[in-house]
C-alpha cells in the first residue's frame, strides 16, 4: 500500500517548480494519494493546505529544499511523529535524505515505506527576559547564547540539575542536540555526536579560560542559565531564529523534549557516508 504524501517545495530555491512539476506527473501517473502545502500548491494554481495542518492527512512529508527547509518544516508540525524526508535541490545536506537527480528513481522504495526513520531529539527552552515569560517550544539544531554586536565577552552562569557548573566568560554558549553537532556547534570545536544519540552538548564560543571545554549531557539534565548582574546584554537565538536579548537579572532554562522530530533517510545511506561526503574524510573499507 502506498503512503499518504505531503509534499512541501521551497519556491526559493532554483528549479523549485521544475521538480515540483516532474513529482505531481509521477504521483499522477502511479495514483499516490498526495497534499500539497498551501504555497507549495500557488506555484501550479492549485488550493493547498497549511503546514501545520499537513501532518493529519499524510504518511510522509516529502520536502524539497535543504537543511534550513528541513528544520523550518520541523519547528512547524512539532510534535507531530510523521516522517520528514529531504530532497536537497543544491549541494549534500545532513538532513536531506537524496539529491535532486535520485528522487525519482527512488520514489517506489520510499512510497512502501522502505526508508529509514531517524528520531531526532528537540531542545525546549523556557525564560524570563525584562520580567516577562517566554517558551521555545521547539528547537531541533540548538540553542545560542552570544554577544552579538556588543563589544565585550558574554558572561553567564550556568547550573545542571540546580548546581553549578562554572561561570563562563566567553563570546557565547551553543547548546546543541545531535543533529546540532554538525552546525554552529562543530565550528567551536565540539564533538560530532551520533544524530540518534540521548545526549546533548554545551559549547563554549571562544572561552577566556582555555579549560573551558565541551560538555556533554545525559538527556534528562536540566541546564539553566542566568546573566549576573553587572554582566551585559546576550543575543539568544535558536536554529538560526533571533529571540531578543538577555539582561543582567534574566534567565533561561534548557531540557531535551520527549517528543522527536522524525527524518526519513534512504535504507542503505548512513551517518557516516553522509560525513565522510560532506566533511571530505579520507579513508576506505579494506575487503578481507
Amino acid at each position: 500500500m502506498s503512503l499518504r504524501v505531503g509534499l512541501f517545495v521551497n519556491k526559493e530555491k532554483r528549479g523549485a517548480l521544475e521538480l515540483l512539476l516532474e513529482l505531481l506527473e509521477y504521483f499522477k501517473k502511479h495514483h499516490v494519494s498526495f497534499f500539497l502545502e498551501e504555497t507549495t500548491a500557488r506555484l501550479v494554481g492549485l488550493k493547498g493546505i497549511s503546514l501545520n495542518l499537513l501532518p493529519r492527512e499524510v504518511d510522509l512529508i516529502l520536502a524539497a529544499g535543504g537543511d534550513g527547509t528541513i528544520i523550518r518544516i520541523a519547528h512547524e508540525i512539532f510534535p507531530s511523529p510523521v516522517p520528514i524526508l529531504g530532497v536537497n535541490t543544491g549541494s549534500l545536506g545532513f538532513l536531506t535524505a537524496v539529491s535532486r537527480d535520485e528522487i525519482i528513481p527512488e520514489l517506489p522504495k520510499i512510497l512502501e515505506g522502505h526508508f529509514r526513520k531517524s528520531s531526532r531529539m528537540v531542545l525546549k527552552a523556557v525564560g524570563s527576559a525584562y520580567g516577562k515569560d517566554f517558551e521555545i517550544p521547539c528547537s531541533l539544531n540548538d540553542i545560542v547564547l552570544f554577544r552579538g554586536s556588543f563589544s565585550h565577552m558574554t558572561t553567564i552562569d550556568v547550573f545542571a540539575q540546580g548546581k553549578l557548573v562554572t561561570e563562563y566568560q566567553s563570546d557565547g554558549l551553543v547548546i546543541a542536540t545531535p543533529t546540532g553537532s554538525t552546525a554552529y556547534a562543530l565550528s567551536t570545536g565540539g564533538p560530532i555526536v551520533v544524530p540518534e544519540s540521548k545526549v546533548f552538548t554545551l559549547n563554549p564560543i571562544c572561552p577566556h579560560t582555555l579549560t573551558n571545554r565541551s560538555l556533554v549531557f545525559a538527556e534528562e539534565v536540566v541546564l539553566r542559565f542566568s546573566i549576573p548582574l553587572g554582566g551585559g546584554p546576550v543575543r539568544l537565538e535558536y536554529d538560526g531564529v533571533a529571540h531578543g536579548d538577555l539582561h543582567p537579572g534574566d534567565w533561561l532554562q534548557v531540557e531535551a523534549r520527549p517528543e522527536s522530530v522524525v527524518l526519513g533517510f534512504l535504507e542503505e545511506r548512513d551517518f557516516f557516508e553522509i560525513l565522510r561526503k560532506k566533511l571530505r574524510w579520507s579513508g576506505a573499507a579494506v575487503e578481507d
